[in-house]
């Protein structure tokens, strides 16, 4: 498993898409898991730019590890963990044999080019306050995750988000590949 962090905007998606293809892998997407059970309680929040309830993302999460085989295969996660319970119930799943972990990649981005990036995409939650709120929201609840998965022992590899996808896609695979001789 390799984990993408980083705020909305950040290029997670776009990072996680090209590692797909590279490493002929699947993806689990938190956001597009909440999308596709389509729930009226998880779309209403995450148009409001809040962040859906720990028990509901590890409900929508577990079934899917075991789908992609988490415990043998490669797989790219994205959105979560997004809280210290997340974290630990992710941990708890390592330690117990049944997900094979890889790496955590964090994609670290300025304020002003993550509005910039998501005020052009254009999306129904793409509005500026709603943007701002939900990097309120990350800074304060997930940003201290990253702290507990590095007293945990987890290293986290922070890569700028920020130049052209080639260049952060480049800067992904020097630190896979670090990994892999190691």
């Amino acid at each position: 498993m390799i984990v993408l962090f980083g705020a909305i905007g950040s290029g997670k998606t776009e990072q996680g898409e090209r590692l797909v293809k590279h490493l002929d892998c699947p993806r689990v997407s938190t956001s597009q898991l909440l999308r596709q059970a389509a729930d009226p309680r998880h779309l209403q929040q995450i148009a409001e730019g809040t962040l859906v309830s720990d028990q509901d993302i590890l409900d929508l999460l577990g079934p899917e590890l075991k789908k992609v085989d988490a415990d043998k295969n490669e797989f790219i996660l994205d959105g979560s963990p997004r809280s210290i319970p997340q974290a630990k119930w992710l941990i708890s799943k390592i330690e117990a044999g049944e997900v094979k972990f890889t790496a955590i990649i964090y994609l670290k981005v300025p304020v002003r080019t993550v509005v910039e990036r998501l005020v052009k995409r254009g999306r129904l939650d793409d509005k500026e306050d709603i943007i701002r709120r939900r990097l309120d929201e990350y800074a304060k609840i997930t940003t201290p995750v990253l702290d507990y998965l590095g007293q945990e022992g987890y290293k986290v590899d922070e890569i700028n988000g920020s130049p052209p996808s080639d260049q952060v896609e480049k800067s992904i695979q020097a630190v896979l590949e670090t990994k892999n001789a190691g």
